[in-house]
């Protein structure tokens, strides 16, 4: 069974309440008004809804008309679970109109489990290839590689697994958002001499840099966390201040129509009644 976490909230009145939360499999989620049960939950307010299970399962659960539901606890921010993932769950009580009260679930997002922004799925027992062994080790912590030991974790209906997404080494005061699929936001500095960016410019000096898409580097079977490489990574944007990209290497170095002017094309006067041009333009 799962341990329920407790903390304590205090009302405007000084009454303390003791609240919990309880950690949850998600068996299914609401994307859209597709979803069989989208219009019995209200619709587009139902989008980001999960049907959760017990942690435990030993099975997974191909309906899930019968299941609990929960609700994200943010709004302003989407970061959906996937299947599998596991997240904490909390109820509340709400006045839905001044004479009535109701009692709502709302989730975090997933847990931590694998430590890595691709996925943190925990599998069911079904899914081990040798029964139950390493279960105990994996709710410690001790598999940090969900690839070791396991089948295929069902994730989703679109979601595929991608076994060479690695998490962004982190330096001193970074604020790192990472998606699931090697896009990231970094907002750091200059941090001598510990990466390709600070070779110039003084500690501190701040820098952005937004990357699509990791690069799968073939020769490298580990689970370390890795650095933006903006020659290899699918597409980048640097944001720099006083740093140079000094591995950058261009995809060419013609430079010779830099600074050139462009030179008008001559159009007759009957090209200019089929194609008229602004004479503002010239």
């Amino acid at each position: 069974m799962p341990k329920l976490l407790k903390y304590s909230t205090t009302s405007g009145g000084g009454n303390t309440s003791k609240k919990e939360f309880i950690s949850v499999r998600v068996i299914d989620i609401i994307l859209n008004n597709d979803h069989p049960r989208a219009t019995s939950l209200g619709g587009v307010d139902a989008i980001g809804t999960i049907f959760y299970g017990d942690i435990s399962s030993e099975k997974g659960i191909d309906n899930s008309e019968t299941l609990p539901t929960a609700k994200p606890l943010f709004s302003y921010q989407k970061y959906l679970p996937l299947i599998n993932e596991i997240v904490l769950l909390t109820e509340i009580t709400i006045n839905k109109d001044n004479k009535s009260k109701e009692k709502i679930k709302l989730y975090l997002p997933n847990i931590n489990i694998w430590n890595s922004p691709h996925h943190n799925a925990m599998p069911l027992t079904e899914y081990y290839k040798n029964g139950n062994k390493g279960y105990s080790s994996t709710q410690d912590g001790v598999i940090k590689n969900p690839q070791d030991n396991l089948l295929n974790i069902p994730l989703g209906k679109t979601f595929q697994e991608k076994d060479f997404i690695k998490p962004l080494r982190p330096f001193e005061g970074d604020n790192i958002l990472e998606g699931r699929l090697g896009n990231s936001i970094r907002l750091g500095s200059t941090s001598k001499p510990l990466n390709p960016w600070s070779q110039n410019g003084e500690n501190s000096d701040p820098i952005i840099i937004i990357r699509n898409g990791q690069y799968n580097n073939i020769n490298d079977e580990t689970f370390n966390p890795n650095i933006e490489d903006i020659n290899n990574d699918d597409s980048s944007i640097y944001l720099t201040s006083n740093q140079n990209i000094n591995n950058f290497t261009p995809t060419s170095k013609n430079m010779q129509s830099y600074g050139k002017g462009m030179d008008v094309p001559y159009m007759s006067p009957e090209d200019k009644l089929i194609n008229p041009i602004e004479e503002d333009l010239e």
